[in-house]
């Protein structure tokens, strides 16, 4: 089975404003920490607001392999 953990970061401004560098840093540290290996990996970015006020939310998802289930025959 797989499943997927998100590394998040806001940030005011642009969606060229920095935050990956943080959830970068977040996705490392979980990976070494729990001895997970990616199976793969995808930036995420969102922004939410109106008109002059943005709210940016980038960052990246790790996909991994948890136990295996036996498929039912």
């Amino acid at each position: 089975m797989i499943a997927f953990k998100d590394f998040r970061s806001s940030t005011a401004g642009s969606p060229l404003s920095d935050g990956m560098d943080s959830s970068l840093v977040l996705a490392n540290e979980w990976l070494v920490k729990n001895g997970v290996r990616p199976v793969s990996i995808e930036t995420i970015t969102e922004t939410r607001g109106w008109m002059a006020i943005t709210q940016v939310e980038r960052g990246i998802r790790v996909w991994y392999e948890v136990g295996s289930m036996p498929l039912k025959p």
